[in-house]
C-alpha cells in the first residue's frame, strides 16, 4: 500500500532527499550513466524492486554526467555503483553490475523487520488480494505491537480510503503527528484525501467525459476529471486537466484550481520530482 520512493539525485535535494531520509528508511543510491549500459540495466532491476518493496527503501540515482560535482564528493566512482546509506552514514557499496536477486539480499541484510512491520505486510499482502477485513484486522494488531509505528496509521487511512470510510480516514489522518503528514508518504495520502473528498458528489466518470465532449472548458467536469485521473494513478494527465482548468478559470470555486495544482505537486514531489518540477515551470509561466 506504500508508494515506491524513486528519485534523481541533484545538488538541490541530496540533503533532504538523501541524507535525511536515511534516518528513516535505507537509502541505496546508485551511480550511473547513459552511456554505460551496465548500470541503466542496474537501474532497471533496482526500479523494479523498489516497487516490489515500496516503503521499505528509497531508491535514489546519480547521473554522473550531469551531476559530476555530486559524483566528486563520492570520489567519482565508475558506474555501474551503488552506495547503501543508513542513518546518514555509507554502510556498504560495491561497483558492477548485480543480479536481481544479490540486490534484493542486500537490501534484506538491513532490513530488519520487527513484529509491527511483519503484520504490517502481511496486511499488505491481505490488501492486494482485496482481503480488506483480514489487512484491517493485521494492521491494527501491527498497531497495537507498536503505536510509534507511523506508517501503520498511514496504511490505516489507505485502506479506510480505499473501503469508501472517508470520515474515518479523515479523523485518523488529522490525529497522525505533524511530521508523519509531512513526511513524503503522508504528503501523499494527505493528497489522496483532498482529491477523494472533492470526488463525493462527482458523477459518473462516462457523464463527467461526455459533458467535456460537448463543453470542452466546463469548469467542473474538469476538476472532476482531474481528480479522478489522480486517484487513478494517472499523475501526468491529471495535471495537465488542472492546469488547463486554471487556464480557462483559475477563479473557479475561490481558486480551487490553484489549489489542486498545489496538492498534487505536494503529494508527488518525493516520488516523481522531475514530473513535478516540468509542471511546477508550466504553472508559474501562467502566473506570470
Amino acid at each position: 500500500m506504500s508508494e515506491a520512493m524513486i528519485i534523481n539525485v541533484t545538488l538541490n535535494n541530496i540533503q533532504e532527499m538523501v541524507i535525511q531520509n536515511s534516518k528513516q528508511l535505507p537509502v541505496l543510491i546508485h551511480f550511473w550513466s547513459p552511456e554505460n549500459e551496465e548500470s541503466q540495466q542496474a537501474n532497471t532491476l533496482l526500479e523494479n524492486l523498489a516497487q516490489e518493496m515500496a516503503g521499505e527503501f528509497i531508491f535514489a540515482k546519480i547521473n554522473v554526467a550531469q551531476e559530476s560535482d555530486i559524483a566528486e564528493k563520492f570520489s567519482n566512482p565508475t558506474p555501474p555503483f551503488y552506495k547503501l546509506i543508513k542513518d546518514a552514514d555509507i554502510i556498504t557499496e560495491a561497483a558492477g553490475l548485480k543480479t536481481e536477486e544479490e540486490y534484493r539480499a542486500l537490501l534484506q541484510e538491513y532490513l530488519v523487520d520487527e513484529p509491527s512491520e511483519r503484520l504490517r505486510k502481511e496486511a499488505a499482502q491481505a490488501f492486494s488480494e482485496g482481503a480488506f477485513d483480514l489487512a484491517l484486522e493485521r494492521l491494527t494488531e501491527a498497531a497495537q505491537e507498536n503505536p510509534n509505528n507511523i506508517k501503520i496509521h498511514l496504511d490505516l487511512v489507505q485502506l479506510y480510503l480505499h473501503t469508501d470510510q472517508l470520515d474515518q480516514a479523515q479523523e485518523l489522518f488529522s490525529k497522525l503527528p505533524e511530521e508523519a503528514q509531512k513526511e513524503p508518504h503522508g504528503r501523499y495520502i494527505k493528497g489522496i484525501l483532498y482529491f477523494t473528498k472533492n470526488m463525493v458528489d462527482a458523477p459518473e466518470i462516462t457523464q463527467i467525459q461526455a459533458t467535456l465532449a460537448k463543453t470542452p472548458k466546463d469548469g467542473c467536469s474538469l476538476f472532476y476529471l482531474s481528480a479522478y485521473l489522480m486517484l487513478n494513478g494517472q499523475i501526468e494527465p491529471a495535471f495537465q486537466t488542472l492546469l488547463q482548468l486554471f487556464s480557462v478559470d483559475r477563479t473557479y470555486q475561490d481558486g480551487q484550481p490553484k489549489k489542486a495544482l498545489l496538492q498534487a505537486f505536494d503529494m508527488h514531489a518525493a516520488a516523481q520530482p522531475e514530473l513535478v518540477a516540468k509542471y511546477r515551470r508550466t504553472f508559474q509561466s501562467l502566473l506570470n
